[in-house]
């Protein structure tokens, strides 16, 4: 059954843990009548008693937190928007198990070791300032999708090809579930988003809203190609693809199916209010002329791929305006030179780096691992004096994971900084420090462009 995107609950409820079980108790309920399986209701659940008892001794206590529990597809989120002057969330780092009581700190175990608890139960933690010492955090358990093989065996399509009229209803689940093993099969990993090899957590996110999708048919009615995509920031999208699925000899639909999915593509969100329409993982049928290139990122695959280039490219919808964004000294002159070459026109601002007397003393940076593409994604999230040290931390402890898992070239790291911001501009000189260098600007990906910082292993 489709998961319902709209449904949520929301509590406030007094910064007491008189009421701790009740916001449990909703959390559990909620996340079964979302999808959940016990397990992961559980989970949840566990992830709300921790935030909900670290709020209770951290947040302010003037007014109530309020706990909205959605469901958001293929997962079931909990989410707390409280007030605090201060915040201290280290413990939702993913190398806060390494760290987490450096030796000389003091460390408020029990509380901290909730957070960390939370953090390995849940599959994503987040959090995002929402006003002044306002800030919401937020926890993510994904409904169980199992694993399936992606489909390899050779396929002659006949023509014409055609796409369904999908202006009110995306391509049914199980023609999404077959498109998404047929890319999964043809595709490298890089190239394909990580629901293709669960396709029903694939078809589950596109009946949510999370995704959109094209679908294109052969004269029999079966699977030609698929493209997909989803918003990234209020005025741009990010698409994959497109994936065709021709194997006659010399693919004589291949181009012409790439064809019509990209021009079906930009027609439809050239009707949005979006600006531009960028991809970090176009594959070889991309139809030659149609987007601008952003650079090229090395990447050395994950366990099962060998190392290659992976060429990200955009395309203005409309008119860019123009902006501003904020650069550190040492990163104004790439960012000049870049947005030179890609005719953004950008204000750029010089980000002073902050007293790191005033600062927290501790950063939070969210995580996201692929470990099928040995990929893995960091943004900060919140600054501290021990930025440095946390980074370089999240380094080491990514690459120990994928030395477990058997990922033979080592992990890819990419770092996301957000150039509206002008403390992660100001933070870039310890990022190079750690051995990150800039490879592309993402346009309007964020609040505002996107820097994807690259880490370059000392052998290379």
């Amino acid at each position: 059954m489709p998961a319902q995107h709209s449904q949520r609950i929301s509590l406030e409820l007094p910064p007491d843990v008189e009421f701790l079980p009740s916001a449990t108790a909703a959390a559990e309920n909620a996340a079964r009548v979302f999808g959940l399986d016990d397990t992961g209701a559980l989970r949840l659940s566990l992830a709300v008693e921790e935030f909900f008892a670290y709020l209770c001794r951290f947040a302010g206590r003037e007014e109530p937190l309020r706990m909205t529990l959605s469901q958001g597809g293929a997962f079931t989120r909990a989410a707390f928007r409280f007030r605090a002057g201060e915040v201290s969330l280290r413990a939702l780092n993913f190398a806060a198990s390494v760290d987490l009581c450096a030796e000389g700190e003091s460390c408020s175990q029990e509380a901290e070791l909730g957070l960390l608890v939370a953090s390995r139960t849940t599959d994503r933690c987040s959090l995002e300032a929402s006003g002044a010492d306002v800030y919401v955090l937020t926890a993510e358990v994904d409904r169980q999708y199992p694993e399936a093989e992606p489909l390899t065996t050779p396929r002659e399509l006949s023509g014409p090809i055609s796409i369904p009229d999908t202006e009110h209803a995306s391509p049914g689940e199980g023609q999404l579930r077959h498109a998404a093993l047929l890319a999964a099969g043809r595709y490298p990993a890089r190239s394909c988003p990580a629901s293709f090899f669960r396709p029903g957590r694939f078809a589950d996110m596109v009946a949510s809203g999370q995704y959109r999708a094209l679908l294109a048919q052969d004269a029999a009615g079966r699977p030609a190609g698929l493209l997909c995509w989803r918003q990234s920031g209020p005025r741009a999208v990010v698409f994959s693809g497109p994936y065709v699925f021709d194997d006659s000899p010399g693919r004589p639909l291949a181009r012409e199916t790439a064809r019509l999915l990209t021009e079906r593509f930009l027609a439809t969100v050239a009707r949005s209010e979006v600006v531009c329409a960028f991809s970090e993982r176009p594959t070889a049928d991309v139809p030659e002329g149609w987007f601008e290139s952003l650079g090229v990122l090395t990447l050395r695959g994950g366990a099962e791929e060998a190392p290659g280039e992976q060429e990200a490219l955009f395309r203005h919808l409309r008119e860019d305006a123009g902006g501003a964004v904020w650069a550190s000294p040492d990163l104004a002159p790439f960012l000049e030179r870049q947005y030179g070459l890609l005719a953004f026109p950008r204000d750029i601002l010089r980000a002073e780096p902050a007293h790191e007397k005033l600062l927290p003393a501790h950063s939070l940076l969210a995580t996201s691992y692929d470990r099928r593409r040995g990929l893995a994604l960091l943004k900060p999230l919140l600054d501290g004096r021990d930025f440095q040290a946390n980074l370089a931390a999240h380094v080491r402890a990514i690459a120990e994971q994928a030395e477990e898992a058997g990922v033979a070239h080592g992990p890819d790291l990419l770092l996301h900084l957000d150039l509206s911001e002008p403390w992660q501009a100001a933070r870039y000189p310890a990022i190079a420090a750690c051995g990150f260098a800039p490879r592309l600007i993402l346009p309007h990906a964020g609040v505002s462009d996107l820097l994807v910082c690259q880490h370059v292993p000392a052998d290379c």
